[in-house]
């Protein structure tokens, strides 16, 4: 999706090309600057918190961070550790917990701006906590943004997805609304209608 590499798949189209500096974009630079993303593997390199939020472009006022994550809800998580913002996180955020690291990945997918957020099963291994908060987060943000998320946890593609896509065997079996999908035979209200029985 990012064009990062060329995949031998359809085409398709997201939005308009951006501008960038003045110049029109090529359509790898318009989604790798309009999209933000949460990768299964998250990576967070040894330097503070401030550092990863920012991916190594801190600005030269730190309160336009500090809003950021106040504006968010990541305050009262940053305020959770030793020394805030200049918490050295460690080597692949040895110093930090699998919860910490995670919402430190997500603060640093909202920081970028991007109209994109793709997010690859990233409730998959937090805690209810965590995920309650993101899961939050995500509902306050969704008029704003784009989201495309891949999970197998259906309540998470219930509660946060418009449109949901079932894939089997490579290839979509069946999409739509919750509503549309309970109203045929498929993976998806299958699921929902064992819960039932």
């Amino acid at each position: 999706l990012l064009r990062i590499f060329k995949a031998d798949l359809p085409s398709f189209f997201i939005t308009p090309q951006y501008f960038l500096k003045g110049q029109r974009a090529t359509v790898e630079e318009s989604l790798q600057f309009c999209t933000a993303d949460f990768p299964q593997e998250i990576y967070l390199y040894n330097g503070t918190v401030l550092e990863n939020i920012c991916f190594g472009d801190v600005p030269d006022d730190i309160a336009q961070v500090q809003a950021f994550c106040s504006r968010y809800g990541f305050d009262k998580f940053i305020a959770e550790l030793p020394a805030g913002l200049a918490t050295l996180v460690g080597e692949e955020g040895i110093n930090l917990s699998g919860g910490q690291k995670q919402l430190l990945a997500f603060a640093r997918a909202l920081y970028r701006p991007g109209d994109i957020l793709l997010l690859d099963e990233m409730t998959a291994a937090m805690d209810r906590r965590t995920e309650k908060f993101v899961c939050a987060l995500l509902e306050k943000i969704r008029q704003d943004r784009i989201i495309i998320f891949v999970t197998h946890r259906l309540e998470t593609a219930r509660r946060l997805g418009d449109r949901i896509v079932v894939m089997e065997d490579g290839h979509i079996a069946v999409q739509g609304s919750h509503e549309e999908l309970m109203l045929s035979d498929n993976f998806y209200s299958e699921y929902w209608k064992s819960l039932i029985a």
